[in-house]
């Protein structure tokens, strides 16, 4: 069975780490998984996807030319006679979706991966949505949310409950089961032995909101004095953050890490985690947080249902800074090892999720 996967990228994020799963944990004797990239820029995840015998195909930005994206896509897709297409690019699936149906793809899949909750989209960006929309909904053959949420946006909320299927995103729990070991290895090498170190995971970004935690940082070394700031990721807003850090006089009490290949070593080295995003779809970093055993503080803009523990408190952006100060500073690792199997048998486990997407892409 030939599958395509419209990924946009294959960096280190949320949507791509699905995308990535497909390829990696199917039978590659029985599936050919190739994907299409916009750009030319090469992804962690595609050396190991072309080592599993993954077939990755650049194609040009929709964005700089959508004539020319189109016409690739097709002899792409028409050349290589796939059964499935499996686009996870939100609102540009559309694209997709169209040329699969005009190739004769007998399984096109539309994956909503967000909640893509922006205010300031302009007339035209909303325009453009709509017309996507409409496209989405008539020649995919099946609507996959990551959540509830996510499915209601790009299908419409009554379209989804009717015909949509939630899948939530999986993770390899053993890998991010928490390690005494990692967290000794991780904590000597960044020189926190005896901190207590807050952690978070993302993508530097606006909606990922890391600025509202730095502003914290002044109030919660007040009460926790040996307490430090672990980002994890990259991202456009870094030259901004890296300022914010200057100006509130916060150099030395964060660490920034750039984008980490191994960021389950260092969950286990945290003592909590905050996520206090403008909004999500479903955030693995979550997942793989809970799996860890890790107190997780978050914005209510994160969907309901990625709160699968007793981890995780839900605050609003607009309760006060002492709340959020107060539930950091509170937290504290308890009984870690067991929530890997807490999250195992609520399958969340990426086998199981990718077995549920290729039960689709079998017609099962």
């Amino acid at each position: 069975m030939r599958v395509l996967e419209i990924a946009a990228s294959l960096k280190i994020g949320g949507a791509e780490k699905i995308a990535h799963d497909i390829g990696f944990y199917l039978d590659s004797d029985f599936y050919q998984i190739d994907y299409v990239v916009f750009g030319d820029e090469i992804g962690e995840y595609e050396g190991e996807l072309i080592k599993k015998g993954c077939n990755v195909y650049h194609l040009s930005q929709p964005s700089s030319s959508y004539i020319n994206y189109l016409k690739e896509l097709y002899r792409l897709i028409k050349g290589n006679r796939y059964n499935v297409v499996h686009a996870h690019t939100m609102f540009n699936s559309g694209w997709a979706m169209l040329i699969a149906k005009m190739c004769g793809v007998p399984i096109r899949i539309s994956h909503s991966h967000s909640v893509d909750a922006q205010p300031d989209k302009s007339r035209i960006q909303r325009l453009y949505e709509k017309v996507m929309q409409l496209i989405i909904i008539n020649f995919s053959t099946h609507y996959v949310g990551c959540g509830i949420k996510a499915g209601e946006i790009l299908f419409g909320k009554t379209r989804y409950h009717k015909k949509g299927v939630t899948i939530l995103n999986g993770i390899d729990t053993k890998k991010f089961a928490y390690s005494e070991i990692y967290r000794e290895e991780i904590r000597k090498n960044l020189k926190v032995t005896d901190n207590f170190v807050i952690g978070h995971v993302g993508h530097l970004a606006e909606v990922k909101n890391q600025s509202f935690l730095i502003n914290l940082m002044p109030e919660i070394l007040k009460k926790k004095s040996n307490a430090k700031l672990l980002f994890l990721g990259e991202g456009e807003d870094r030259q901004k953050l890296e300022k914010q850090i200057i100006d509130l006089g916060l150099s030395g009490k964060i660490i920034m890490t750039g984008n980490v290949t191994d960021v389950h070593k260092y969950l286990s080295a945290m003592d909590t985690f905050v996520f206090p995003s403008l909004y999500e779809g479903m955030p693995l970093s979550v997942i793989e947080v809970q799996t860890n055993g890790l107190p997780c503080v978050m914005s209510d803009n994160v969907p309901q249902d990625v709160v699968l523990t007793d981890l995780i408190r839900r605050l609003s952006l607009n309760d006060s800074a002492d709340m959020w100060v107060e539930a950091i500073c509170d937290s504290e690792r308890l009984t870690s090892y067991k929530y890997e199997k807490i999250i195992e048998n609520l399958g969340l486990d990426s086998k199981k999720m990718v077995n549920k997407i290729a039960d689709i892409y079998c017609g099962i």
